[in-house]
């Protein structure tokens, strides 16, 4: 989570920040700054953190999973069952929280599977996420097969491309 940017959202500094949350400056400043991890903090400062920012201490505590895994373990929940991935995918937080920790990744990659599962299984699109539709990454980012294969467009699930990641195939989880 990108800790000065939380407080701008709330026109606070870290000063004021440290004396609402209790929070010694001297303890708060390396991690708002990014030179602790938060991970490595005592629980006690992560909670009095998370309530000073609205929200829980796991929101905030974020240990970036490796996306390899992350794609290979969305491909199984799909294969299961895709009804069911489309629903925990909605229902879940998990698009905000990747936003929120700035992974965009993960986030982009999500919706873009939401929406091809629904255009596959003719289910309306879920207006939760139409702001996001409209941002993509930088770079192209090939994964699976595409990455391989230096992929063409035309091999590539559209909703992806949508944010310029090149996707070909989400039934390939081993």
């Amino acid at each position: 989570m990108n800790f000065e940017k939380e407080l701008k959202k709330r026109n606070t500094n870290i000063r004021a920040c440290s004396i609402q949350s209790g929070i010694p400056y001297a303890t708060l400043y390396p991690i708002i700054k990014g030179k602790v991890d938060i991970g490595t903090c005592s629980y006690y400062t992560v909670s009095k953190l998370s309530r000073f920012l609205g929200y829980r201490p796991d929101e905030i505590v974020y240990e970036k999973e490796d996306f390899q895994t992350f794609r290979n373990n969305l491909h199984h929940r799909i294969k299961h069952n895709e009804l069911e991935c489309i629903l925990e995918i909605i229902e879940s937080d998990d698009v905000s929280l990747y936003l929120r920790h700035e992974d965009y990744l993960k986030a982009f990659y999500l919706v873009a599977t939401a929406d091809y599962l629904c255009r596959k299984n003719n289910i309306p699109l879920c207006d939760k996420y139409t702001d996001i539709r409209n941002i993509k990454l930088e770079k192209p980012y090939f994964v699976g097969d595409s990455a391989l294969s230096g992929c063409n467009k035309k091999e590539c699930i559209d909703e992806f491309l949508r944010f310029n990641i090149y996707e070909g195939d989400l039934y390939d989880a081993v």
